[in-house]
Parts: structure tokens; C-alpha cells; sequence
């Protein structure tokens, strides 16, 4: 902070407000076994199913993407007679998260599901909608924020009749920015052998915001 000299802050708000132009479902399969390696073979037999449903609509192996993987003991706790617990070991647990994208189109989402929806894997189905053009709406963001800044920096000094002077600082936080939008549809209890669906909704805009911190000199 500088002290031998006048200065006045100012936080400057960017936002933008954009039409999501990519659809993402996420999906995921889970298995449990008391045998380690068949919990996690079961759980690749399901990848495999899903790949082998979407290869027949178009997609490739690697769009298929792996958000998350766990795997761990899981026990539950048995009451007994006595009124104690006893903890009963149940299986491995087996969860693997996926997301799959592409440019928005209804029909071909329709197309999604509906082999999903026959995939003897029966994942578990989520929809939501994103930006492509993520860096473009980070850098109209920032361009936003900062002449906000300038604007209301300039209308003080006018009213408090000084001279802005020079910037001094500029702090920014780097914070990670969401262009997802908020509402998504959660696909459930799918019906192995539903060949046609239909989706016919318009997700919200996407609106995000960020702020920057702007430091002048009073002349």
C-alpha cells in the first residue's frame, strides 16, 4: 500500500451474458464385489458398453471422458442382540464419473439417450449445457471489468473536483470462473429398449461475473 501519496481504489465488475452452445451429459456406472479385481472389471465392462452404444451414433473412444474414479471398502454396521455394532465388510465399491460433449443440438442429444437408454449398463444420466469459448468470455470479462473501473474511478474524481492520476496497482485473484449453466436435467429410471425420446427445452443463459481491483493516484 502506498502512503506518501492520495489514491482511491476502486473494484471493477465484469460480467457477460451468453446462449450455452454445448451440450455435456455426464453419466456414470458403479459395481460392488467382495473381490477387488471383479468390482473393478465389472465397472470396465460397463465403460465398455456405453463406448460400444455411442460408437454406433458416431463417437469416438476419446470423447468419452473420465471426470472421476473411486474405489473403496465399503462396510456397513450390523446391530447386534447385545446392542452393539459390528462393522460387516460388504464389498469394493467401484464409481466411475464420465461426460461426454459436443456442439449443441437437440437432435443429437435425443440420439444420446436413446442409446443410453438401451445400454444393458444403465449409467446413471445427468444434462447440462456450457460455453466452448471459455477464454474469449474470460477475456471480455476482464476488458468489462476493468473499463467499469475507469468509469466509476473518473466519475468520483469529477464529483470530488481532483485529477486521476496514474495507476498504481492492479490486484486480481485468478479465481476459476463457472460457464456452466446452473439448471441441468437429471435423467432417471431409463427404460432399457426406449428407442425414440424428444427433448424440446431451452437452457437458461449463462451469465458469469468476475471482479479486479484497481489502485490510482490522486493528483
Amino acid at each position: 500500500m502506498i502512503t506518501d501519496k492520495h489514491t482511491i481504489q476502486i473494484k471493477g465488475i465484469g460480467r457477460v451474458n451468453r446462449t450455452p452452445d454445448t451440450i455435456i451429459v455426464w453419466m456414470h456406472v458403479e459395481s460392488c464385489d467382495n473381490d477387488y479385481k471383479q468390482a473393478v472389471d465389472s465397472a470396465a465392462q460397463q465403460l465398455n458398453l456405453i463406448r460400444a452404444n455411442l460408437g454406433t451414433i458416431g463417437f469416438k473412444k476419446e470423447d468419452l471422458k473420465t471426470t472421476s474414479f473411486d474405489i473403496h471398502a465399503r462396510h456397513d454396521r450390523i446391530h447386534r442382540e447385545d446392542n452393539t455394532y459390528k462393522e460387516v465388510f460388504i464389498g469394493y465399491e467401484v464409481r466411475h464419473d464420465l461426460s461426454l460433449s459436443f456442439p449443441k443440438n437437440m437432435a443429437k442429444l435425443d440420439e444420446v439417450i436413446s442409446v443410453l437408454s438401451m445400454c444393458l449398463a444403465d449409467p446413471g444420466i445427468r444434462i447440462g449445457f456450457a460455453l466452448s469459448d471459455i477464454d474469449g468470455a474470460k477475456k471480455e470479462i476482464l476488458e468489462k471489468a476493468t473499463k467499469d473501473a475507469l468509469e466509476k474511478a473518473n466519475i468520483l474524481c469529477s464529483a470530488a473536483n481532483v485529477k486521476l492520476g496514474q495507476l498504481l496497482s492492479i490486484d486480481y485473484s485468478w479465481d476459476e470462473i463457472s460457464f456452466e449453466a446452473h439448471d441441468k436435467f437429471r435423467m432417471s429410471d431409463l427404460s432399457i429398449g426406449c428407442e425414440e425420446v424428444s427433448f424440446d427445452f431451452e437452457p437458461d443463459d449463462i451469465k458469469a461475473s468476475d471482479t479486479v481491483e484497481f489502485t490510482w493516484e490522486i493528483e
